[in-house]
Protein backbone atom coordinates (compact mmCIF):
# COMPACT_ATOMS: atom_id res chain seq x y z
CA UNK A 1 0.00 0.00 0.00
CA UNK A 2 2.26 2.08 0.65
CA UNK A 3 4.74 1.23 -2.66
CA UNK A 4 1.08 2.82 -3.97
CA UNK A 5 1.56 6.14 -1.96
CA UNK A 6 -1.40 5.59 0.43
CA UNK A 7 -0.46 6.31 4.08
CA UNK A 8 -2.31 3.98 6.82
CA UNK A 9 -4.44 6.03 8.85
CA UNK A 10 -4.56 6.65 13.18
CA UNK A 11 -8.25 5.75 13.45
CA UNK A 12 -7.41 2.00 11.77
CA UNK A 13 -4.90 0.03 10.76
CA UNK A 14 -6.88 -1.59 7.84
CA UNK A 15 -7.97 1.69 6.50
CA UNK A 16 -5.44 3.34 4.04
CA UNK A 17 -5.79 6.95 2.06
CA UNK A 18 -4.36 8.43 -0.95
CA UNK A 19 -3.87 12.20 -1.65
CA UNK A 20 -3.45 13.87 -4.77
CA UNK A 21 -3.15 17.21 -4.28
CA UNK A 22 -4.98 17.81 -1.07
CA UNK A 23 -7.99 15.73 -2.05
CA UNK A 24 -8.29 12.35 -1.38
CA UNK A 25 -8.25 10.39 -4.73
CA UNK A 26 -8.51 6.77 -2.81
CA UNK A 27 -9.97 5.03 0.22
CA UNK A 28 -8.83 1.50 0.66
CA UNK A 29 -10.39 -1.03 3.13
CA UNK A 30 -8.45 -4.24 3.61
CA UNK A 31 -8.94 -7.27 5.86
CA UNK A 32 -7.03 -10.29 5.07
CA UNK A 33 -7.61 -10.63 1.73
CA UNK A 34 -11.01 -8.59 1.38
CA UNK A 35 -10.75 -5.10 0.33
CA UNK A 36 -12.73 -2.34 -0.57
CA UNK A 37 -11.95 0.54 -2.98
CA UNK A 38 -13.75 3.72 -2.67
CA UNK A 39 -13.05 7.11 -4.38
CA UNK A 40 -14.72 10.39 -6.25
CA UNK A 41 -13.14 8.98 -9.58
CA UNK A 42 -13.18 5.56 -11.43
CA UNK A 43 -10.18 5.96 -13.10
CA UNK A 44 -8.17 5.87 -9.75
CA UNK A 45 -9.83 2.78 -9.09
CA UNK A 46 -9.13 1.29 -12.01
CA UNK A 47 -5.96 2.38 -12.07
CA UNK A 48 -5.52 0.63 -8.43
CA UNK A 49 -6.88 -2.32 -9.57
CA UNK A 50 -4.78 -3.05 -12.34
CA UNK A 51 -1.27 -2.20 -9.69
CA UNK A 52 -2.55 -4.99 -7.55
CA UNK A 53 -3.20 -7.02 -10.36
CA UNK A 54 0.49 -6.92 -11.49
CA UNK A 55 1.50 -8.87 -8.12
CA UNK A 56 -1.53 -10.62 -7.07
CA UNK A 57 -4.35 -12.91 -8.38
CA UNK A 58 -7.87 -10.59 -8.04
CA UNK A 59 -10.92 -11.17 -8.36
CA UNK A 60 -13.46 -8.07 -9.32
CA UNK A 61 -16.59 -8.67 -7.44
CA UNK A 62 -18.21 -5.31 -8.77
CA UNK A 63 -19.61 -2.74 -6.56
CA UNK A 64 -19.64 -3.86 -2.89
CA UNK A 65 -22.44 -5.37 -1.49
CA UNK A 66 -20.84 -7.41 1.49
CA UNK A 67 -17.99 -7.14 3.77
CA UNK A 68 -17.08 -8.96 6.46
CA UNK A 69 -20.99 -10.17 7.63
CA UNK A 70 -22.27 -6.23 6.85
CA UNK A 71 -24.55 -5.80 4.14
CA UNK A 72 -23.94 -2.26 2.36
CA UNK A 73 -26.50 -0.76 0.36
CA UNK A 74 -26.05 2.51 -1.28
CA UNK A 75 -28.54 5.43 -2.59
CA UNK A 76 -26.71 7.63 -5.11
CA UNK A 77 -29.19 10.25 -5.67
CA UNK A 78 -29.33 11.25 -1.39
CA UNK A 79 -25.28 10.26 -1.29
CA UNK A 80 -26.10 7.69 1.77
CA UNK A 81 -24.49 4.42 2.19
CA UNK A 82 -26.30 1.98 4.68
CA UNK A 83 -24.58 -0.53 6.44
CA UNK A 84 -26.65 -3.37 7.94
CA UNK A 85 -25.87 -6.79 9.79
CA UNK A 86 -29.09 -7.81 10.48
CA UNK A 87 -28.08 -11.53 8.65
CA UNK A 88 -24.96 -11.58 10.88
CA UNK A 89 -27.05 -10.97 13.97
CA UNK A 90 -29.63 -13.47 13.27
CA UNK A 91 -26.95 -15.77 12.80
CA UNK A 92 -24.81 -15.10 16.24
CA UNK A 93 -29.05 -15.29 17.50
CA UNK A 94 -29.06 -18.81 16.18
CA UNK A 95 -25.69 -19.88 17.03
CA UNK A 96 -25.78 -19.18 20.74
CA UNK A 97 -29.12 -20.73 20.73
CA UNK A 98 -31.31 -17.32 21.92
CA UNK A 99 -34.20 -17.60 18.97
CA UNK A 100 -36.44 -17.99 21.78
CA UNK A 101 -35.51 -14.73 23.63
CA UNK A 102 -37.50 -11.84 24.21
CA UNK A 103 -36.76 -8.67 22.53
CA UNK A 104 -36.40 -5.30 24.03
CA UNK A 105 -35.74 -1.79 23.10
CA UNK A 106 -32.94 -1.10 25.68
CA UNK A 107 -30.85 -3.86 26.43
CA UNK A 108 -29.51 -2.00 29.68
CA UNK A 109 -30.87 0.87 31.83
CA UNK A 110 -27.79 3.60 31.22
CA UNK A 111 -27.10 4.30 34.72
CA UNK A 112 -26.92 0.26 35.35
CA UNK A 113 -23.25 -0.41 36.61
CA UNK A 114 -22.33 -4.04 37.21
CA UNK A 115 -20.61 -4.74 40.89
CA UNK A 116 -18.52 -7.44 42.40
CA UNK A 117 -21.50 -8.32 44.29
CA UNK A 118 -23.04 -9.54 41.59
CA UNK A 119 -19.85 -12.19 41.15
CA UNK A 120 -20.85 -16.01 41.39
CA UNK A 121 -18.81 -16.66 44.05
CA UNK A 122 -20.37 -20.28 45.37
CA UNK A 123 -20.37 -23.40 43.62
CA UNK A 124 -23.79 -23.13 43.92
CA UNK A 125 -24.93 -20.16 42.03
CA UNK A 126 -22.08 -21.26 39.56
CA UNK A 127 -24.00 -24.39 38.80
CA UNK A 128 -27.39 -22.33 38.67
CA UNK A 129 -25.74 -20.19 35.93
CA UNK A 130 -24.17 -22.98 34.36
CA UNK A 131 -27.75 -24.81 34.10
CA UNK A 132 -29.70 -21.39 33.29
CA UNK A 133 -27.48 -20.06 30.57
CA UNK A 134 -26.99 -23.70 28.52
CA UNK A 135 -23.50 -23.83 26.97
CA UNK A 136 -23.13 -19.97 25.72
CA UNK A 137 -19.73 -19.52 25.12
CA UNK A 138 -19.81 -15.73 26.99
CA UNK A 139 -16.03 -14.47 25.68
CA UNK A 140 -17.00 -15.45 21.78
CA UNK A 141 -21.14 -14.14 22.52
CA UNK A 142 -19.21 -10.67 24.00
CA UNK A 143 -17.14 -10.49 20.89
CA UNK A 144 -19.99 -11.20 18.87
CA UNK A 145 -21.69 -8.27 19.87
CA UNK A 146 -18.94 -6.42 19.90
CA UNK A 147 -18.49 -6.70 15.96
CA UNK A 148 -22.41 -5.67 15.87
CA UNK A 149 -22.15 -2.52 17.48
CA UNK A 150 -20.67 -1.36 14.02
CA UNK A 151 -24.36 -0.66 13.14
CA UNK A 152 -25.94 -0.68 16.61
CA UNK A 153 -24.56 1.91 18.28
CA UNK A 154 -27.75 1.57 21.18
CA UNK A 155 -26.34 -1.59 22.48
CA UNK A 156 -22.58 -0.41 22.80
CA UNK A 157 -23.00 0.73 26.20
CA UNK A 158 -23.94 -2.49 27.33
CA UNK A 159 -21.82 -4.54 25.52
CA UNK A 160 -19.30 -2.16 26.26
CA UNK A 161 -20.01 -2.84 30.35
CA UNK A 162 -20.35 -6.03 29.62
CA UNK A 163 -16.63 -6.82 28.50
Amino acid sequence: MIKFGFICTFADDCLYIKHHEGNITLLILVYIDDIAIAGPDGCHIISFKSFLDKDFEITDLGKLKHMLGVLVTRDRPRHFIYLNQSAYIQHTIACFGLKNSTPVSTPLAVKHDLILSQLLTTKAEKRAFKDYTGDIHYLSLVGSLLFATQTRPDIQFAVGLVV
